[in-house]
């Protein structure tokens, strides 16, 4: 009894903690948040900032991906740092460039912008600190990108007021430099400055849209900085659906992505337009094609659909992509499974002992041993009877020698005549049967087996019994053969 508890406790013990190392190891979910970063380093997604509102004191650095495709929390705190690298801002810029993420401006929780550079190394797992020698004042909600090493930070808010367009300030990764260059502004002296802006990099030139100015609505919406010569311009876009519409979209807190050399915004704000009920929220799709300088409006509905009249996103290759879809659907399922099993195997197991115990229980209180020690008396006691018999091997050995004897072929008849017929053999046959009559399984006789044939006799005997046989004169020898002449 007491090693089927044991055994029962240690495989309670380790499904338990099989289940919650499932569920400890999956536990982080970042909560909801805004004014954060995203970038892709390798096959991570790395999220870093911005304001939860589930819990502000919750990890500010975490990723998404990797061999496992699970959310990993990077405590700020825990990471080696040179230099200050508190990272609890929102609305910062962000560029990734061999593994280092750069992070700059951003407004903490006080409504105080910074102009601090944090620098996240995702390979090592340090923070660094750009320089600040030349740096840019203090800002928010401004764009940064990435153009052969330098980083090019355009527009965004300020402490008072709004950068000027014209101010174009630049980070060379390699020598640690700030530096300010002055473009041209376009004729009319556009663009004019704003903040909530998105920016792509098309062959070359900076491509801005949207974005708002105290508010206001902004007259050109797009923009283009060409980075060799420093000269903004302004692209002229049609519209082939609507061909006399020559407004483009007002946008701000959207996102703008560059596929083939075609721009796609999504979501954000319109600050033109009130849908559904909502003042300035935006549920449409906009795609800019810079080949044939033509924009559409669309849906998400039509971007779906392979038939619709819109310039088609030439994505790359998607025989990795969905590999990777495909393992990560495959790696959340055996999660899944593996959780759900797990769980069900400690639930039945914590039954089977409230069962067990239970059971024990009563047992004791009615005054009745368990199963298992009625099993062990049953033995006991068996084991007490074939004691007290004085059951021996070297008695049966004894009993089952003098029966082989008996028909050994080198005794004759007469042997077995004298001894079947010797009182005194009879009588210590009689001993030996009676006392071991319990456990000599007894032979039937002539007439039990054979209850219906004329004459009891063995197979192959003729018509005389073993009796009869075992009591008749010996048989005189054969005659001799006789003597050829």
């Amino acid at each position: 009894m007491d090693y089927k508890i044991l055994n029962n406790n240690l495989m309670l013990i380790l499904l338990t903690h099989l289940f919650f190392w499932v569920i400890v190891n999956g536990q982080f979910v970042p909560g909801p948040r805004v004014g954060h970063t995203a970038n892709l380093v390798g096959d991570k997604i790395y999220f870093i900032g911005g304001y939860n509102f589930s819990e502000y004191d919750e990890s500010e650095v975490f990723y998404y991906g990797g061999d496992s495709e699970t959310w990993i929390s990077l405590n700020s705190e825990d990471i080696p740092t040179r230099g200050p690298s508190s990272i609890n801002r929102l609305f910062m810029s962000s560029v990734s460039y061999e593994g280092k993420i750069y992070l700059f401006g951003g407004i903490d929780l006080n409504d105080i912008p910074s102009n601090n550079l944090n620098i996240l190394d995702t390979i090592n797992l340090n923070w660094e600190i750009g320089g600040l020698i030349n740096a840019p004042p203090p800002r928010y909600k401004h764009t940064a990108t990435l153009v052969n090493g330098v980083i090019y930070y355009i527009g965004g808010r300020l402490l008072n007021g709004y950068e000027s367009m014209s101010n174009i300030y630049q980070y060379n990764i390699d020598t640690d430099i700030w530096s300010l260059k002055i473009a041209d502004l376009a004729p009319g002296n556009v663009p004019e400055p704003r903040m909530g802006h998105s920016a792509v990099l098309v062959e070359g030139k900076i491509c801005i849209c949207g974005g708002s100015y105290f508010d206001y609505i902004i007259n050109v919406s797009i923009a283009m900085l060409d980075t060799d010569t420093l000269q903004w311009s302004i692209p002229q876009f049609k519209n082939p659906r609507r061909p006399g519409v020559p407004n483009l979209p007002n946008l701000i807190y959207h996102t703008a992505t560059l596929v083939d050399k075609r721009m796609l915004l999504a979501f954000g704000n319109d600050t033109t337009t009130i849908i559904n009920g909502f003042s300035g929220l935006n549920n449409h799709f906009y795609i800019f094609d810079f080949n044939s300088s033509e924009w559409f409006e669309t849906t998400a509905d039509e971007l779906a659909n392979p038939s619709a009249n819109i310039p088609k996103l030439q994505f790359p290759s998607t025989s990795n992509s969905s590999d990777a879809v495909i393992s990560s659907n495959s790696s959340a399922i055996i999660g899944l499974s593996v959780g759900i099993v797990l769980s069900v195997l400690v639930i039945v197991g914590v039954l089977i002992f409230i069962y067990y115990r239970r059971k024990k229980n009563q047992s004791k209180e009615d005054g009745r041993p368990s199963d298992d020690s009625s099993d062990q008396i049953t033995f006991s006691q068996r084991s007490t009877l074939y004691s007290s018999q004085q059951y021996t091997p070297s008695t049966l050995s004894y009993q089952f020698t003098n029966q082989h004897k008996q028909f050994t072929p080198q005794q004759n008849i007469s042997d077995n005549n004298k001894q079947f017929t010797s009182h005194q053999n009879i009588s210590d046959n009689n001993n030996l049967t009676e006392e071991y009559s319990d456990y000599i399984l007894q032979i039937p006789s002539d007439a039990d087996r054979y209850p219906n044939h004329p004459s009891n006799h063995y197979l192959g005997s003729g018509t005389e019994t073993h009796s009869q046989r075992s009591e008749s004169p010996p048989l005189p020898p054969p005659p001799p053969p006789p003597k050829s002449p």
